[in-house]
């Protein structure tokens, strides 16, 4: 899709074969992003975005994700349970090449260690954000594979683990800041962005949320 191109919900919902639910949801989230805009009469069009809009939103997430900090000393071993399960689904996932299960995982997992800092403004914040939508670009854009990505949360686990905030904090920015570095990586070689094509496509066919 190019800049100004109308997305109708309808029409995307029966492409994907999803209900609108999901669809709209995705593009609120896109909207949040600056990817797209909506108005009364229009509806929703596709925004010109370049790959540098999109790693701003990288430092913006790993400000907040340093939550994994004060979840190191505050994470009981069911969560940390939990944990080890999501990576092992992400692994399995990514074994079949399942997109829309490795990105699920992938949320949850972030999901609960903002949980687990026990710090419930910054738990609204980050819900309210909808920086999970920050996953599925990811994944679409970064141009790595599903193993490559899954291991990446190896060192926050281990930091968990170990009960270690300094390690865990440093782990969870580092997982998260080279998500930019990457992405930025992506424009300089291409040196253009074709204006979101495949962002919000991506985004509604992984499945939506988190």
């Amino acid at each position: 899709m190019r800049a100004g191109d109308r997305i109708v919900e309808t029409r995307v919902a029966q492409q994907l074969g999803v209900s609108q639910g999901p669809v709209r949801e995705a593009l609120r989230d896109l909207e949040l992003f600056g990817f797209v805009v909506s108005s009364p009469f229009r509806g929703t069009e596709v925004r010109q975005v370049s790959v540098e809009d999109l790693a701003q939103v990288y430092p913006i997430r790993a400000a907040l994700e340093v939550a994994a900090r004060a979840a190191a000393t505050q994470m009981d071993d069911a969560t940390l349970r939990e944990l080890e399960d999501l990576v092992e689904r992400m692994r399995a996932a990514a074994r079949r090449g399942d997109n829309h299960a490795h990105t699920e995982a992938d949320i949850a997992f972030h999901r609960a260690i903002v949980e687990g800092s026990g710090n419930a403004l910054l738990w609204q914040f980050w819900q309210s954000m909808r920086l999970a939508t920050t996953t599925f670009i990811t994944a679409l854009l970064a141009h790595r594979s599903l193993e490559e990505l899954t291991e990446r949360h190896a060192p926050i686990l281990a930091a968990l683990r170990a009960r270690d905030p300094r390690a865990a904090e440093a782990a969870m920015r580092w997982h998260i800041e080279e998500l930019g570095e990457w992405i930025l990586a992506v424009a300089a070689a291409e040196r253009a962005f074709p204006a979101a094509d495949g962002v919000e496509r991506a985004v509604v066919r992984e499945g939506v949320g988190g």
